[in-house]
């Protein structure tokens, strides 16, 4: 692996691990569609519909109420694993599982 890629990979997931995992969205109406392509468009020249829901669902976690409790797990959750950064892999590995097993448990 390049020292590039690696550059990139830790861009794409600077606290977790980089495993790229694609989620599948199926609009069946012509008319949601369009509105779907229409609003990407009116944010940004050149989205698309998948980049467009990845914004939505950022822009919801970061700003709704509701998910006030969510925020601040995933932020302490964060700064845990961060600062596990500095050790070897394996224990990265166990302060993302430990965090993982926590927030479960903090959030139902």
């Amino acid at each position: 692996m390049s020292w590039a890629q690696t550059a990139r990979q830790k861009q794409l997931a600077p606290v977790g691990f980089y495993r790229p995992e694609a989620f599948r969205v199926v609009v069946h109406d012509t008319f949601h569609q369009y509105a779907l392509r229409m609003a990407a468009q009116s944010i940004r020249n050149g989205m698309s519909v998948p980049e467009f829901l990845l914004f939505c669902a950022a822009y919801v976690l970061r700003n709704h109420r509701e998910l006030k409790r969510f925020r601040s797990v995933f932020r302490k959750g964060a700064k845990d694993i961060k600062a596990a950064a500095a050790a070897p892999v394996a224990a990265r590995e166990e302060a993302f599982e430990r965090f993982a097993r926590w927030a479960e448990g903090e959030l139902r």
